[in-house]
Order: structure tokens, then C-alpha cells, then sequence
């Protein structure tokens, strides 16, 4: 499916401000399943440098640098991807022990996932649930993948919150409520819990998309990705209560969140800023 996106971001000041360096994560993640055709960067004003790289996690990333001072900080992108649709439980668990929970690496595979299956956030409240839910998908990795992901789209209340960081795990599922970021936090540490790795994504979800109708608005989104043996990283968003098959537009995923906001920075001055909502 191909899918363009035209994402804007504005920010204006009440006085001119001095820029400093600012973070984008913005650039798709390409993939077997997601292929880039186009792509285009306009940052206003204009940065005296512009670098891109990979982060420690393999993001691409991109640092821009302001020397000049501003009263407005204007970021438009437009993409054109192409997307795959696939069958995300098309694969064999291997080792074949790892159907079932709680899943364990081998240790070669194990060395290279351990920033995923760090347990900060992994409550006693949290790990309770969890193998409460693993316990009633009979322990096995799949179905605990999809329970877990229904346990929270039917049993929570969605909240728009477009700013700040996400809530701890317990602190959602106490609540029963959140944004998109809160449910993936949650949903990640529930997985470490049972020994899935798991990672933060950003990036954005199509819904409903018709090819014809290329003024539909969507909005930035926040998911999941597990390492399965056998499957490697697959994508389960639990807003949506969906299994990630082409209707997501990964841009970063980290084990940190705060680390893939895909706009940060800061500046220096006496202007008071704020932001336009941003659509795509």
C-alpha cells in the first residue's frame, strides 16, 4: 500500500529566541516491509547545519543547529512510503520452547537483548497482572501477546494527552486510563515481565486509509515492538487492539521514550513559546 504523509510542526515565540541544537526523528524506518520513495525536509529557519546519523539504537536521527535568532520554528516533512502487508504470525517459535511462557533467550540472543528486558516499572502490581493474564491465555506467548493487548483496549479509557512524558506502568494501570505512549509503556513492561523484550515505537498509524482521499487527517502514535524467537521484532499496538500488518508508519523505537520524541530542543531567551498541533 502506498501512503503519503505531510507532517507539520510549528512553534512561535511573543519575542526572538536563540535556537539550540534540536532533535527530529522523523525519517520512517525502512524495512523488509517499508520501503521509502520519497522524502523531503523543510526546517524554517533555515539550520546552519543539518546532520544526520544513527542513535545508539540504530534510529535514524537528525540534528539541526540554529545560529541566527528567530521568532518562529516551522518543520514540514512529506513522505511517501510504501507499505507490506503480512501475516505477523506467519513464523515458527525457535527455539520451539518459546511458545510458551515465560520465554527464555538463548544466551548468544540474550547478551544482545538485554537493554529490552530491563524490569524498570515491573511492579508487584504489574508483574501480578500480568501472569494473571498469562495465566488465563493458558501461558502461551502468543496469546498473551493478544489478551494483553484486548485486556487494555477494553478495560481502559483513552485520554488525549499530547504533551509530557509517558505515565509509569503502575500508575496506568491503576488509573485504567492514558494516551497512546501510557498503554505502550505499560504494555512493554507487562512483556518484560513474562521475558519478552519489548520497545517503544513512534511513529504513525494509518486508520481507515483510502488511497483516494489524501486529506484525511492522522496523528502521531505510539506501540509496541517484542522480539519473538523464530518471528524476531513484531508489532502489537494496544490502542488499536491491533497486530502491527501495514497500517503502521514506524519513525524510532527505543527502550527509552523521552529518547524518540520526534521533535526536541530547547532555546535561549525571554520569548515565551508555544506549539500548533501537528498533523500528517
Amino acid at each position: 500500500m502506498k501512503i503519503q504523509i505531510h507532517h507539520e510542526l510549528s512553534y512561535e515565540y511573543n519575542d526572538a529566541v536563540y535556537l539550540e541544537p534540536h532533535y527530529l526523528y522523523l525519517t520512517p524506518r525502512e524495512s523488509s516491509i517499508l520501503k521509502i520513495r520519497k522524502y523531503d525536509l523543510e526546517i524554517s529557519p533555515k539550520p546552519n547545519v543539518l546532520s544526520e546519523n544513527l542513535d545508539a539504537e540504530g534510529n535514524v536521527q537528525k540534528i539541526a543547529f540554529f545560529k541566527e535568532p528567530a521568532e518562529r520554528l516551522l518543520i514540514k516533512v512529506f513522505t511517501e512510503v510504501e507499505t507490506l502487508d503480512f501475516n505477523p504470525f506467519e513464523f515458527v517459535y525457535y527455539p520451539f520452547d518459546s511458545n510458551n511462557l515465560p520465554v527464555n533467550y538463548p544466551e548468544s540472543i540474550k547478551k544482545s537483548l538485554g537493554l529490552y528486558l530491563t524490569l524498570e516499572g515491573v511492579t508487584t502490581l504489574v508483574d501480578q497482572t500480568a501472569r494473571q493474564i498469562a495465566a488465563s491465555a493458558g501461558w502461551s506467548t502468543s496469546k498473551f501477546l493478544t489478551e494483553l493487548s484486548n485486556f487494555i483496549f477494553k478495560g481502559f479509557a483513552y485520554e488525549i494527552r499530547e504533551d509530557g512524558a509517558p505515565y509509569s506502568p503502575e500508575t496506568t494501570l491503576l488509573s485504567r486510563s492514558g494516551s497512546c505512549r501510557d498503554y505502550a509503556v505499560l504494555y512493554c513492561a507487562m512483556c518484560r515481565a513474562m521475558g519478552i523484550a519489548s520497545r517503544f515505537v513512534s511513529g504513525y498509524y494509518l486508520a481507515n486509509v483510502d488511497p483516494l482521499a489524501p486529506s484525511q487527517d492522522q496523528y502521531l502514535h505510539a506501540w509496541v515492538e517484542v522480539y519473538l524467537p523464530g518471528g524476531g521484532w513484531r508489532g502489537f499496538d494496544p490502542t488499536q487492539n491491533q497486530v502491527v500488518s501495514g497500517s503502521h508508519v514506524p519513525l524510532a523505537s527505543s527502550v527509552v521514550p523521552e529518547l524518540i520524541t520526534p521533535v526536541s530542543g530547547t532555546y535561549r531567551g525571554s520569548g515565551n513559546g508555544f506549539s500548533n498541533k501537528s498533523k500528517n
